[in-house]
């Protein structure tokens, strides 16, 4: 992938990142994403070589690319995103207890997801790195 290519789709994620925070650990819908996330981690690493290598380096850039890579991990499919808590849902809901241990139990299950996404992304990301001696 050429480096203007790179630059596009990384640029498109961040734009994603920007307008779609995660606020807690329910992960994001992976429908969002401009491209797959194969796609993404390849535009990632063009841009993390880019940045890695040059004269002066931009520490700031660097950084936020390598987030960028292990933020991929927090987009999961649509099945697994937990919804946002509302409690006027819960306390409307006649059965805010059950309603409650519901939504712990699957954001629990989306945020070990994420975990261990998370976890082979810096496997990956540290190989990368150390291969490319940045």
């Amino acid at each position: 992938m050429d480096i203007e290519t790179a630059m596009k789709i990384v640029k498109e994620y961040g734009k994603i990142l920007d307008e779609n925070p995660v606020h807690n650990i329910q992960g994001r819908r992976a429908l969002l994403l401009p491209y797959d996330k194969d796609t993404i981690k390849e535009a990632l690493k063009v841009n993390l070589t880019y940045v890695g290598t040059a004269e002066k380096r931009d520490k700031k850039t660097f950084r936020s690319l390598k987030l960028g890579f292990l933020q991929l991990a927090s987009f999961l499919p649509d099945g697994v995103v937990v919804p946002m808590f509302h409690v006027e849902d819960a306390l409307d809901s006649g059965d805010v207890c059950h309603k409650y241990y519901k939504y712990l139990a699957e954001s629990e299950k989306a945020g070990n997801l994420i975990l261990e996404q998370t976890a082979k992304l810096v496997e990956e990301l540290d190989e990368f790195c150390q291969d490319n001696g940045l």
